[in-house]
């Protein structure tokens, strides 16, 4: 008997309480009482578990058969499953029938000593004993049981941390079928305008996707995809030094990693019969994670445009008389094409603490544009002595790019709480072309047409862009922390532009081709200490190396801009105080830098024939101080509310100013030539409150008003008069219903004051900054230091059903519902003297009360049989062995 103490076996079948099919690949446990040498006493433990096999079967053996003294051990069967009531169960072998079945064995033995198939005959049917078939074990769906559960665990729309905001876009309605552009109009802080360019507290912020820096414009990212927003103020010294002079936003994708299979089907149409369509699938199985996006979209806008230009009597600082002429503008734009965009990968969790990721994305699009542009010139005197002409021109362009990425993720974790280090290595590469073909007819004031041009620009060019990371966290002690970090990014550009004239050929100096490298090597370091429960400060310092050059040759020479080497320090600061156990105080110190691009410094933009862009190969980077002070409170996990005072003063800021103006005799056309420049400085201030508040189950509230003022110190320009406060403010609510029968509405409503014209354009358009019109110059660089853009609003709504316990969903959104975004300019053009030229004002307005309607089914389920295991045991950890194997 001695000998098979630990021959115990418990074996048996898990199924379903209601169909009676097999449940696989259950989680079998079984615990019980064990002697503890070092505290001399009884111990409970994990003696044995393993997983159900594709049947529902499962077995357990070599167990302890009974505890000291012969007396029963009390064994807990413990079985889960995804899905079911967890099931329990006390289960022990029947010593009494154990000890009769030994009796008879001793007593056949006695009886037939010289008959060992006796003996074997008992031996048997001791062994039917401790051999124990537990039957069919039934489990109960928790579906059974879900009119008794009340759910209530929606995670809340934004999350306040103490180094950024994180807002949960995946139950905003009013995204359904839209893309990243959609998403930032409704992200508290951020604004978006016409041409897709994007603000942040009125700067131009950087654009991360999944942490790291992207080639992909707003207009090129399927809201669908997106999962979280990040917005961070103010960067510590830990993110790359040139993205945070307006801060960071990062768009975070989907990523999902559940067990089993799941994903979503999906497809829209609008009021134009654009079609929209997209696809997102996971399998996960053992140590592979595979996952996989897919979306198409049908693209048509329709915008309307007009601008006035009036001259100011004056002349230049050579005595020269200007143009003396007033320009009334209407424009009627359409853009047509598609956008398609595929994202796979998958992820190997190599083991508890390693994990590797690979990530491929795809994007391409392809847009024709049409515009029709309408000028009257009224000429005072001067250039035209027929002192009123017409122009009408008409524009058909085309625009078509690629994108490919790929990245490489590995995070391990070391056994230390919050050690890890991750390394990561992201490649991205694009191209693009284009064509655009110009008819320019000029009338008199008799409609007897004066001139015409037919004019055609081509472009075409490629990017590569390479980041390389590495980061590590070390919790020295309790109360310490450092965090390390090195980072290298290679970017290189060419492209190739030409414009011609069909009865003139090229026109001298405006065709050329550009080639440009820029490298950054990065390196930074951060201390954190906490003083106390209530005090917490971090210091850091980065330091950037840069290496940048290039060459733009025209018909007329080649420039080439010497190569260039900067060196920048860094510092940062944060100071952390928990004034209770919910609310905390935070200053933080940060500096940043504006490096200016190859463009800025040598090529001549011809693009926009009445506003010629030219480089200045003299411009120096631009260095930001910044400040911000925020008081963080949360009430629960659904009310909070965020105050923040901040300041940032910026050092010989990049603008741009106009230069000079001269009539082309090629084109027959005042042309305006502006250049950039470095201003003595900039400032702006702000105070923002922004709240998220829970009323009941029912309805979810997400407001923002920032008030702000910013100025430019452009003395050393000629404009004396720039460094006056200007007062500004936006506001921003969203009010998200969850109504009877499963539906939710949504509204988001969207204020901007009159605000000064961000200095340097701003980021993130569809068209890198520029406008739609040829003529219109909205949406592009600022032609002087002085101006404001009007007073805008905007409301957007949507409306959407659940079906079959919200796997189907329909939704009904429609954009700017009052018809009443209007995007307004006005600028004050002076020449390098600061003297007034012209005034000017652009009104446009785009897809105004817009509809569109999407559909979308969820489907999946935790199926582990996708791929059959052939070894049904499992590591259940250190403390699950079975027998003398567990301590």
């Amino acid at each position: 008997m001695k000998g098979r103490m630990n021959s115990g076996h418990f074996y048996g079948k898990v199924v379903d309480s209601a169909t009676g099919q097999s449940i696989p690949f259950a989680a079998v446990q079984l615990t019980g009482p064990k002697w503890d040498s070092a505290s001399q006493t009884m111990k409970t433990v994990i003696i044995a578990g393993q997983l159900t096999t594709d049947n529902g079967e499962f077995s357990l053996e070599k167990l302890p058969i009974a505890g000291p003294m012969f007396s029963p051990i009390q064994y807990t069967l413990q079985i889960s499953s995804m899905g079911y009531n967890i099931y329990t169960r006390t289960v022990t072998f029947d010593l009494s029938k154990m000890m009769a079945k030994a009796k008879k064995m001793q007593a056949a033995q006695s009886q037939n000593s010289d008959n060992p198939m006796a003996a074997l005959s008992g031996v048997e049917g001791l062994i039917d004993v401790v051999d124990k078939d537990l039957g069919n074990i039934k489990m109960v769906s928790t579906a059974q049981n879900l009119k008794a559960v009340t759910v209530s665990g929606d995670p809340p729309p934004m999350e306040i941390k103490l180094d950024k905001r994180v807002f949960d876009v995946t139950k905003s309605i009013t995204n359904a079928g839209g893309t990243a552009e959609d998403v930032l109009k409704t992200i508290p802080s951020v604004n978006v305008d016409i041409d897709g360019n994007v603000t942040l507290r009125n700067s131009s912020p950087q654009i991360y996707v999944d942490g790291m820096p992207s080639t992909l414009t707003i207009d090129q990212i399927p809201a669908d995809e997106i999962d979280k927003i990040e917005v961070i103020t103010n960067p510590s010294a830990k993110y790359d030094a040139s993205a945070g002079t307006g801060g960071i936003i990062n768009i975070i994708m989907k990523h999902n990693q559940a067990l089993g299979y799941n994903g979503m089907v999906r497809g829209g149409i609008d009021e134009y019969g654009k079609l929209t369509g997209g696809l997102d699938l996971n399998v996960r199985q053992k140590k592979i994670n595979v996952f996989a996006n897919l979306f198409y979209k049908q693209i048509e806008h329709k915008m309307y445009g007009s601008e006035t230009k009036n001259a100011t009597d004056t002349t230049d600082k050579n005595n020269n008389p200007p143009p003396y002429l007033n320009i009334n503008q209407h424009d009627t734009n359409t853009m047509i094409g598609y956008f398609a965009f595929a994202r796979g990968g998958f992820d190997y969790f190599i083991d508890n603490r390693n994990t590797l990721t690979v990530t491929g994305t795809y994007g391409t699009g392809n847009f024709t544009t049409s515009d029709n542009l309408y000028t009257t010139t009224d000429t005072l005197h001067g250039l035209n002595p027929e002192g009123i002409s017409n122009t009408i021109e008409y524009s058909n362009s085309s625009r078509i790019f690629n994108n490919v990425g790929a990245s490489v993720l590995f995070k391990h974790l070391y056994p230390k709480d919050e050690e890890n280090f991750t390394a990561s290595i992201t490649a991205n590469q694009g191209s693009t072309t284009g064509s655009g073909n110009y008819v320019i007819e000029d009338f008199d004031q008799n409609n007897n047409e004066i001139s015409k041009i037919v004019e055609q620009q081509t472009s075409n060019g490629g990017s590569g862009y390479y980041v390389g990371k590495f980061d590590f966290t070390n919790p020295v002690t309790k109360k310490s922390k450092i965090d390390a970090g090195v980072m290298a990014t290679i970017n290189n550009v060419n492209s190739v532009n030409d414009i011609t004239l069909l009865s003139y050929g090229e026109i001298p100096g405006e065709s050329n081709t550009t080639q440009y490298n820029q490298q950054v090597y990065a390196a930074y370091f951060s201390y954190s200490h906490d003083f106390s429960a209530l005090l917490s400060a971090q210091l850091a310092l980065r330091a950037e190396q840069s290496f940048y050059s290039g060459t733009v040759t025209s018909s007329i020479d080649t420039l080439k801009l010497a190569p260039q080497s900067l060196l920048y320090f860094f510092p940062s600061a944060f100071a952390t105080y928990h004034l209770t156990e919910n609310t905390d105080l935070q200053l933080s110190y940060t500096t940043h830098i504006t490096r200016p691009n190859f463009s800025q410094l040598v090529v001549n933009n011809y693009s926009n024939s009445e506003n010629v862009q030219t480089g200045n190969p003299n411009l120096r980077p631009s260095y930001m101080h910044s400040f911000e002070l925020n008081l963080i409170k949360n009430f629960d996990k659904k009310n909070n509310i965020l105050v923040s005072a901040y300041y940032k003063l910026t050092q010989n800021i990049i603008t741009t100013q106009l230069d000079s103006f001269q009539k082309n005799p090629i084109l027959n056309q005042i042309q305006y030539f502006s250049t950039y420049e470095n201003a003595n400085y900039a400032y702006s201030e702000g105070l923002e409150l922004t709240s998220q508040n829970s009323i009941g189950s029912f309805l979810d509230i997400t407001g923002n008003i920032n008030f702000f003022e910013s100025s430019i110190n452009a003395t050393n320009l000629g404009i004396p008069d720039t460094a006056k406060k200007f007062l500004s403010y936006f506001a921003k609510l969203n009010l998200t219903f969850k109504l009877p029968k499963n539906f939710s509405l949504q509204f988001n409503g969207n204020y901007m004051s009159k605000a000064e014209v961000p200095p340097g354009g701003s980021g993130g358009g569809r068209w890198g900054g520029g406008g739609f019109g040829g003529g219109m110059g909205g949406g592009g660089v600022t032609p002087s230091a002085s101006g404001y853009i009007g007073q805008n609003y905007w409301v957007d709504g949507a409306i959407k059903k659940d079906f079959f316990k919200n796997k189907l969903s329909t939704t009904l959104s429609v954009k700017d519902i009052f018809a009443t975004a209007d995007a307004r300019t006005n600028v004050t053009a002076t020449n390098p003297v600061g003297i007034p030229l012209y005034t000017e004002t652009t009104s446009r307005r785009r897809d105004s009360r817009f509809f569109q309607f999407t559909i979308s089914y969820k489907f999946g389920q935790t199926d582990f049989t996708l791929f059959k295991k052939k070894n049904n045991n499992i590591d259940m950890g250190p403390d699950m062995g079975a027998g003398d194997s567990a301590q």
